[in-house]
C-alpha cells in the first residue's frame, strides 16, 4: 500500500510539473490577447471609479465605451476583471497571468481528489492526467481572463459535493454542501456561462445525498445567492446582456454548422472515451450519468457567438467528464490487455491511450495559438512612432482589438487616443475620419474575407491616407494581414 501511495505521489508530481511548465511557457510566449487587455481595462475602471451603474452608453468616448463594455461582461466585472487588474498594477500582465497558472494548479488537485473518491473508483491519477492531457485548461489557465478563476470555482463545488458524503452527522454535511452552493455561485458570478451546468450540478447533487440535505443545504442557498445577484445586478443590465442571446437565436441558421462543427472538434474524444466508459464492468452507469451531465455543453452554439465563451464550456465540461474519461480509458486498457495476467500488460496498454489523448490536446494547444491574433507588430510601430495627442485609428473585425492598443498606448508619457470602428462601409468609415481626424489607421483581415479587407485598404487610400507598412499573422484559417496607414502622402 505503501509503495502504491509513493508511486501515485510521484506520478502526479510529474502531472503538476508538465503543467507548470507548459503554462509558463504559455504566459512568456504568448502575446497579450484583446480579451486580456479588456479584462484588465474593467477592472481599472472599477477601482478608479467605483461601482458601476449600467444606462445606455455612447461608444464614441473611450472613458464611457469601457462602461457600455462591463455592463455587456458575461459575468461579474467585481470578480476576475478587479483581480487581474490589480495583479497587473503590480508587475504587468505576466502576474495576472500567473495566477491563473496557480489556480489550474490547485483545479488539477481537485480534479485528483475527485477522482479518486471511492465513488468515481479510486482513479485520481487517471482522471488529473486526462484532465492535463487534454489541452485545453493548460493554455486557457495562465491567462489574464475570467477562466481559471471560473474553473476552480467550478471544480471545489464538485469536490465539496463529493467530499460531503464522507460526513456521517448533519452539522458536517450541511457546513460542506452549502460551502459547494457558495463555490457554485461564485462560479456563475464570476462567468455566466456557467449557467448552462447548473441543472446537472444540483441533480448530481440529489443523486449523491438525500432529498433534505440536498434542498435545504444546496438547493436553497444557490438559488438564494443566484436570485439576489440576478435582481440587483444582471436585471438592471439585462438590456445590454441580452443582445448577444438575441443575435445569435435570430442568425442560428447562418453559422449553426461551422459553430457545431468547432465544439464537436472540443467534446468529439473526451466523449468517445467516456463512451467506452459506459461498458466499464464497475462504473459504466455512472460514466453515462457524467456523459449525460455534461451534454449541456452542447447548447453553447446557440446562446454565443463569443468563442471565448465556448473555449470557457469546454473547460467546464472537462471538469465534469474527466471521471468517465478515466473510466473509459481503464476499459480500452481492459479489452486490449484481453485480461493478461502479466502485470505490465494493462499499464502498458492505458498508457498508449493516455498518449493518444495527449497528442490529440498537444494538437488542440497547437490551434488555439495559431489562432490567437498576434498584434505586436503594429504595437511596437505605434509605441516607436508616437506623438503627444496622436489619434489612431482601429478598423478591425473581431473583438475588441482597440483595448490591447489602449493597453500599452495610453500609459505612462504616452497620451495616444484609440478611436475604433468595427469594419463598416464607406459612409461610416468617411463620418468617423471626419469626426476624429486620426493620424493613423490600423486594419486587419482577422475574421473577414480578402475582398471585404482590400476594399477598406482601398476606401482609406482614397481618402487620403498612404499605406506605411503591412505585417502578416499566420493562423489556422491562413496569413492574415496587418496593414497602417498614415495621413497624407509620405
Amino acid at each position: 500500500m505503501k509503495k502504491q501511495t509513493l508511486l501515485n505521489s510521484l506520478i502526479l508530481a510529474l502531472i503538476i510539473t508538465y503543467s507548470l511548465i507548459i503554462m509558463c511557457l504559455g504566459i512568456i510566449q504568448k502575446p497579450l490577447t484583446p480579451n486580456e487587455a479588456q479584462n484588465i481595462y474593467m477592472g481599472r475602471a472599477i477601482l478608479s471609479e467605483g461601482i458601476l451603474a449600467c444606462n445606455d452608453y455612447s461608444t464614441e468616448d473611450n472613458n464611457v465605451a469601457i462602461k457600455g463594455l462591463m455592463c455587456a461582461y458575461a459575468g461579474s466585472v467585481y470578480m476576475a476583471p478587479i483581480v487581474n487588474a490589480i495583479m497587473d498594477g503590480f508587475a504587468g500582465f505576466y502576474l495576472a497571468r500567473f495566477v491563473g497558472l496557480i489556480l489550474c494548479l490547485l483545479l488539477i488537485l481537485l480534479i485528483y481528489l475527485i477522482g479518486n473518491t471511492v465513488y468515481h473508483g479510486k482513479r485520481g491519477i487517471m482522471t488529473a492526467a486526462a484532465f492535463v492531457m487534454l489541452g485545453i485548461p493548460l493554455y486557457l489557465s495562465p491567462a489574464a481572463t475570467a477562466d481559471a478563476l471560473t474553473a476552480f470555482f467550478f471544480g471545489a463545488a464538485l469536490w465539496f459535493i463529493e467530499s460531503a458524503a464522507k460526513y456521517q452527522t448533519t452539522r458536517g454535511k450541511a457546513l460542506v454542501l452549502v460551502s459547494a452552493a457558495l463555490a457554485l455561485s461564485v462560479a456563475a458570478i464570476t462567468n455566466y456561462v456557467v449557467i448552462l451546468f447548473v441543472v446537472s450540478v444540483v441533480l448530481y447533487v440529489f443523486f449523491r445525498h438525500r432529498v433534505v440535505a440536498a434542498s435545504v443545504f444546496f438547493l436553497l442557498p444557490l438559488f438564494a445567492v443566484l436570485l439576489l445577484y440576478g435582481y440587483f445586478v444582471v436585471l438592471p443590465a439585462w438590456p445590454f446582456l441580452k443582445y448577444p442571446i438575441h443575435f445569435s437565436l435570430t442568425h442560428l441558421d447562418e453559422n449553426i454548422s461551422i459553430k457545431f462543427n468547432y465544439i464537436y472538434e472540443w467534446l468529439a474524444l473526451p466523449y468517445l472515451m467516456a463512451t467506452f466508459g459506459m461498458f466499464h464492468k464497475d462504473d459504466g452507469k455512472k460514466a453515462s450519468f457524467l456523459m449525460l451531465l455534461s451534454s449541456p455543453a452542447f447548447l453553447i452554439p446557440f446562446i454565443s457567438n463569443d468563442i471565448a465563451s465556448t473555449h470557457s464550456v469546454v473547460m467546464l465540461f472537462l471538469i465534469f467528464i474527466v471521471p468517465a474519461v478515466a473510466m473509459g480509458v481503464e476499459h480500452m486498457g481492459d479489452l486490449f490487455s484481453s485480461n493478461n495476467r502479466m502485470s505490465f500488460v494493462k499499464p502498458l496498454f492505458i498508457t498508449a491511450v493516455l498518449i493518444v489523448i495527449f497528442v490529440f490536446g498537444f494538437q488542440q494547444i497547437k490551434k488555439l495559438q495559431r489562432d490567437c491574433p498576434n498584434l505586436s507588430p503594429a504595437v511596437t510601430f505605434f509605441e516607436e512612432n508616437s506623438i503627444p495627442g496622436m489619434i489612431v485609428l482601429a478598423d478591425s473585425d473581431f473583438g475588441w482589438p482597440e483595448y490591447l492598443y489602449r493597453y500599452f498606448l495610453e500609459s505612462g508619457k504616452r497620451s495616444v487616443r484609440i478611436v475604433p470602428i468595427v469594419r463598416g462601409n464607406d459612409k461610416e468609415r468617411g463620418n468617423i475620419l471626419a469626426k476624429m481626424g486620426p493620424n493613423y489607421v490600423v486594419v486587419d483581415e482577422y475574421y473577414s474575407n480578402k475582398l471585404s479587407f482590400e476594399q477598406a485598404s482601398l476606401e482609406y487610400v482614397a481618402r487620403g491616407f498612404t499605406i506605411i507598412k503591412t505585417y502578416q499573422m499566420t493562423l489556422s484559417s491562413g496569413i492574415k494581414n496587418i496593414r497602417i496607414f498614415q495621413k497624407g502622402a509620405l
